[in-house]
C-alpha cells in the first residue's frame, strides 16, 4: 500500500480525488464520510507515517473507495485491522456489492472468503487452477477442503517436527 508518509489523511485523500478529477465539493463530502466511517477522523491531523498498519490499511481502502468505482481490487483487506475495523470493512464491502459493484479480493484466510464471496478462484504458483461459485462446492464441502484437494496436500501426512515433545516444550 503506497501512501505518502508526509501527508495527513485528508491531504492524501484530496490528492487521490484530484487524480480522479473529482469535483471539490463532492470530494470534500466523500473524504469526511470515509474518514468517519473508517474511524480515522480523530487521527486526521497525524502524518500517515505515524499511522499503525491497520490505520494505513483503512486509509488505503478510503482512497480506493473515494472515486466511487464500480470495480475494486483489494489485497488482503483484513490483514492488520482489529475486529471492529474488520466488521466495518465487511459491511462497507457488502453495501458496495449490493449496489451492483464488484470486489476482487485476495485472502489467505479462507473463512473470510467463505463469509464474503460468491465466487472464488484458487491460485497456485501464480496460476489460476480453479474457479467456481462457492455454492457449487456442495453441502458439507468447505473451501479449505477444496483448496487442499486442488493443491494436492496429503491431509493424513504426519508432520515431522523434531522439536515437538522435547523437554521443556
Amino acid at each position: 500500500m503506497a501512501l505518502f508518509d508526509n501527508l495527513k489523511a485528508a491531504e492524501y485523500l484530496t490528492f487521490v480525488g484530484s487524480m480522479h478529477s473529482m469535483k471539490k465539493g463532492l470530494m470534500r463530502t466523500r473524504i469526511e464520510e470515509l474518514l468517519a466511517l473508517l474511524d480515522l477522523e480523530k487521527d486526521r491531523d497525524k502524518l500517515t507515517v505515524e499511522y499503525s498498519s491497520g490505520m494505513k490499511k483503512k486509509l488505503a481502502l478510503a482512497a480506493a473507495l473515494l472515486p466511487d468505482p464500480d470495480l475494486l481490487f483489494l489485497d488482503e483487506p483484513f490483514e492488520g485491522v482489529d475486529a471492529i475495523a474488520s466488521l466495518t470493512i465487511r459491511k462497507l464491502l457488502a453495501t458496495f456489492v449490493e449496489r451492483g459493484s464488484t470486489v476482487f479480493l485476495t485472502s489467505h484466510v479462507l473463512e473470510v472468503v467463505e463469509r464474503l464471496c460468491t465466487h472464488v478462484g484458487i491460485i497456485v504458483g501464480g496460476e489460476l487452477v480453479e474457479q467456481t461459485r462457492l455454492a457449487d462446492l456442495g453441502s458439507g464441502g468447505s473451501l479449505e477442503q477444496r483448496f487442499l484437494e486442488v493443491v494436492g496436500t496429503d491431509l493424513d501426512a504426519d508432520p515431522q517436527l523434531s522439536w515437538l515433545g522435547e523437554d521443556g516444550v
